[in-house]
């Protein structure tokens, strides 16, 4: 084509020839579809949360002020200029009306927490007590009204006039997450329309198709075509929101109806898998951060094994039906097999914890290891002693996978030198073979030890010495050490006897003992006489440690709740604590029900008192958090267990080996919480308080609970058939759940600790806490900036030194636009030589050489426009040029503007 040269009135010149072709104009659709959007983000938000819960309110009178607001804010937006005065205007009247109806939009949102308290928990207790209900309507209404204008003002503009997902999400997330957390669901539709909304205004906010980073608006040229610059943006932002909204929602129906059409159904692996990362999620929280991460991870794939005793995270637990362990029995056992791994001593703030290690440094401990006779070696004794037969048994444990890190101990296990103990709590093989543990055992089993210790003492020990004996106060009896046929139990005996002043003549010394004295057996197992002897001397360790209960309002109504069962006097005899503890046993399943999925016990309220008073759902770490409590209230010493059960019939339904030893693969549901009480003359042994568990089988099958509360004043005591209330006001504890872990985990179950005035365990303050808490943060803050920085001048320095040379000019170029931004000097409209020549004139000789900045410029300008390669000497000299304007602009900053360049746009290097 023939080249031309036009000039036009405005002193614009085309050279060569331009054909421009316009296609038939359409009208604009941008103002309708950012309408649309603006309507579609405020219709799911309040549908998506009105369908999570029930409220009472005026429908019409909601629809309507969705329709007003809705509908002026739209309008001012899309009006834009002068118009958007109104909406300041909106603004001033929303804050200055919310706050002359402050007082009904407290009410109407304690009416609303109400029932999301209620619905969320399950609960028939209002969290806000004495509101009067014919103000529900009108309150909840006022609320709803308030929060959708407050919808539209944020979201019409945000949408509108400037598109930003800041404050949309701030408004709009946190309403529906209050449902999500507790495991609310959401309406399906309108949960996809929230979605796809907050991609729109994601979408929209972001769209930018400028090649360039500097300059405002206009075009720059590269060879023969032409690019926006920055802040002038193609108009189609509205037209992409709406494409995303439309495309999120053909894509989900597409997907359902594709599934209806096709019966899909995904397989049972694929299925259990969606529910354990579900499941997952949704028991996620900050408060258990180390264990919610553990079951994300768990669900996929990935075992990072974390585990902690804390009570009330989860709102339910699910079994796998999984092997966790494969247990055999050399010899079949009548009763429940209880093997532990975790020993709760103190409760606090609804964790279990482990006793201070401080508390183990009592001398008897040491006693322990040098006579070789532990606590976890009593129940074996002196069962032993008071039946005359020699039971003992050998079990072998061998662990999945996924229990590798675990060690499962039973009770009554008997000390072969091979024997390593934890304190008076655990007990672990010395050698462990292929992930397999052994141990030589007594059986121990709670219903088996109430038999033994009530009418089979008697039965055992006339049978045995042709007289009757009594339990119902210590038996005193005189021993003579060198009486003692084991030369090795004599000499021990005798020492111990010597060390502590039990020596009343010769070798003679007394012991007030629970049990009966049989001489001649006691002289013939010089080990069970010794055992007595270390028991007597243990026993005011466990009453002096495991009796505690937190002191505070909310144990103060339990105790008074209970107080029938736990405010008795006993003499501490085996007889009398079993008695007091079926009782326990018996009201606790009178008035709660066995559940797997009892709700999430809420942030305000203690565990146990939750449960106890209000819930009356649970499963075993409730019952055993609950009864150990109940049991230190009644003086009765007690702690807290985990690890699996093996009732009869499971062992039963075992394979039998061809020697008579039985094999049972434990699944993850025999995961289980128990107490551990001490009877006096015996040790620990197991308590069973979970409602439905028995020594020979499990029916934890749902029974109408019946609850019972008292109601006393000074004249009268009525019993009505209403939950004991709870004064909300007075809770103190923070209350958190076991977090039992899903199939294949062992339930971290709870257990009411050392509490009171002399609290046993390690508490450290919560400002302590939050205080290391905040520490932490700060300091990943830290490092998370200087990690930027270090990229960040890392990849600058590499975009300089390496690579194309004109890629390499062009860097600098924009580098130094930065840089002179930072001195208020910017380019306007392209005129590149201009804005070189205003800057040498401001900052030549003084910033960098004469005529550095010029140079600069013009080799960037060869680069881009004349493809000329800059040679190295010449990049060499811009960098000069950069190096000595940054050092120019970091000597002139303050304090602040260093940290600032340094850290925040990361534009120096500084004296780092």
């Amino acid at each position: 084509m023939k080249r031309k040269n036009i000039q036009n009135s405005n002193g614009i010149t085309i050279s060569d020839s331009i054909v421009m072709s316009v296609k038939q104009k359409h009208p604009s659709m941008r103002k309708l579809y950012a309408a649309a959007i603006s309507i579609i983000g405020m219709l799911s938000v309040i549908m998506a949360f009105l369908g999570m819960f029930h409220f009472r309110y005026h429908q019409g009178n909601v629809a309507a002020a969705f329709l007003f607001f809705a509908a002026f804010h739209i309008f001012i937006a899309l009006k834009g200029g002068k118009a958007l005065g109104a909406y300041l205007l909106s603004v001033v009247s929303f804050l200055f009306l919310a706050y002359k109806k402050s007082s009904k939009l407290v009410l109407g949102f304690k009416f609303v927490y109400n029932i999301i308290y209620k619905e969320t928990f399950e609960s028939n207790l209002n969290y806000y007590k004495g509101l009067r209900r014919v103000l529900e309507v009108p309150c909840i209404t006022t609320l709803f009204v308030f929060y959708i204008w407050l919808l539209a003002i944020v979201l019409c503009y945000f949408t509108i006039c400037r598109p930003n997902p800041v404050l949309p999400l701030m408004v709009t997330f946190p309403i529906l997450e209050i449902g999500m957390y507790n495991g609310v669901k959401m309406p399906v539709f309108w949960g996809i329309m929230c979605i796809a909304y907050w991609l729109a205004i994601l979408a929209m906010s972001t769209i930018d198709v400028g090649e360039y980073s500097g300059g405002q608006s206009g075009f720059v040229r590269k060879n023969n075509l032409f690019f926006p610059k920055r802040h002038m943006k193609l108009k189609v932002t509205e037209r992409c929101g709406m494409f995303i909204i439309v495309s999120v929602m053909i894509v989900a129906f597409l997907s359902y109806g594709f599934l209806k059409i096709t019966h899909y159904k995904r397989s049972d692996s694929i299925n259990e898998k969606r529910r354990d990362i579900s499941d997952a999620f949704d028991d996620f929280t900050f408060e258990n951060l180390g264990e919610s991460l553990s079951n994300i991870t768990n669900a996929f794939g990935f075992n990072l094994d974390y585990e902690n005793h804390k009570l009330g995270a989860s709102d339910h637990i699910r079994y796998k039906n999984v092997t966790d362990l494969t247990v055999t029995i050399e010899k079949p056992v009548k009763g429940a097999l209880y093997l532990k791994d975790y020993v709760g001593a103190v409760y606090k703030d609804n964790q279990w914890f482990k006793l201070p290690s401080s508390k183990y440094n009592a001398d008897i401990f040491d006693d322990f290891k040098d006579y070789d006779v532990h606590p976890q070696n009593f129940p074996a004794l002196f069962s032993r002693y008071i039946k005359r037969s020699d039971e003992k048994n050998t079990i072998w444990i061998k662990n999945s996978a996924k229990k590798k890190n675990h060690i499962y101990s039973p009770y009554g296990v008997e000390d072969l030198g091979k024997i390593k103990y934890e304190n008076d709590t655990l007990a672990f093989p010395g050698n462990k073979k292929d992930g397999e543990t052994s141990y030589k055992f007594v059986p121990i089993s709670p219903d088996n030890m109430e038999v033994l210790l009530d009418s089979g003492i008697e039965v055992f020990f006339s049978k045995n010495s042709g007289s009757s004996f009594s339990l119902e106060s210590p038996n005193r009896s005189v021993y003579s050490a060198s009486s003692i046929t084991d030369k090795k139990w004599q000499d021990a005996v005798y020492k111990y006897c010597d060390e502590n002043g039990l020596i009343s003549y010769d070798d003679y010394f007394t012991i007030d003992y629970e049990l009966p004295s049989d001489d001649a057996y006691l002289y013939d197992h010089g080990d069970v006489l010794m055992a007595e002897l270390l028991q007597n001397d243990y026993k005011k360790f466990v009453y002096e440690n495991f009796l505690d209960v937190p002191d505070n309002q909310d144990m103060a109504e339990v105790r008074a709740a209970y107080s029938d069962l736990v405010d008795v006097e006993h003499g501490n005899t085996a007889k009398e604590v079993f008695e007091i503890l079926n009782n326990i046993c018996t009201r606790m399943a009178a008035n709660s029900t066995y559940s797997l999925a009892p709700g999430k016990t809420p942030s305000t309220r203690d565990f146990v008192n939750y449960f106890l008073l209000e819930n009356h759902k649970g499963f075993c770490t409730y019952y055993a958090t609950s009864g150990v409590l109940l049991a230190r209230m009644a003086g009765i010493p007690a702690r807290y267990a985990t690890g699996y059960i093996l009732v009869e019939n499971d062992i039963k339904a075992g394979k039998t080996n061809s020697d008579g030893s039985v094999t049972i693969d434990v699944k993850d549901n025999r995961s289980h919480a128990w107490a551990e009480v001490y009877i006096d003359g015996i040790g620990w042994i197991p308590y069973e308080f979970t409602a439905g568990y028995t020594q020979q089988e499990i029916n934890t099958e749902p029974t109408q609970a019946t609850t019972t509360a008292t109601t006393q004043n000074p004249s009268t005591t009525t019993t009505t058939g209403t939950s004991v209330s709870k004064t909300t006001g007075n809770s103190s504890v923070t209350t958190s759940h076991t977090t039992t872990k899903t199939a294949g985990s062992d339930v971290s179950a709870t257990t009411i600790v050392p509490g009171g005035k002399n609290k046993s365990g390690i508490h450290i303050p919560k400002f302590i806490k939050k205080l290391f808490f905040f520490i932490l943060f700060i300091a990943a803050m830290v490092m998370l900036i200087r990690a930027r920085r270090a990229f960040i001048l890392k990849t600058r320095e590499k975009h300089f030194k390496t690579g194309d040379p004109r890629t390499r000019i062009r860097y600098m170029y924009s580098y130094a636009e930065k840089l002179l931004n930072e001195l208020n000097l910017r380019s306007e409209y392209g005129n590149y030589k201009q804005f070189a020549s205003e800057v040498e004139k401001w900052h030549g000789g003084i910033s960098f050489e004469d005529g550095g900045f010029e140079k600069l410029t013009d080799i960037a300008l060869d680069s881009a426009f004349n493809n000329k390669t800059p040679d190295n000497e010449e990049l060499k000299k811009c960098e000069k040029t950069l190096s000595d304007l940054g050092e120019y602009i970091f000597k002139k900053a303050t304090v602040t503007q260093k940290y600032k360049l340094m850290y925040l746009n990361v534009l120096l290097k500084g004296d780092d």
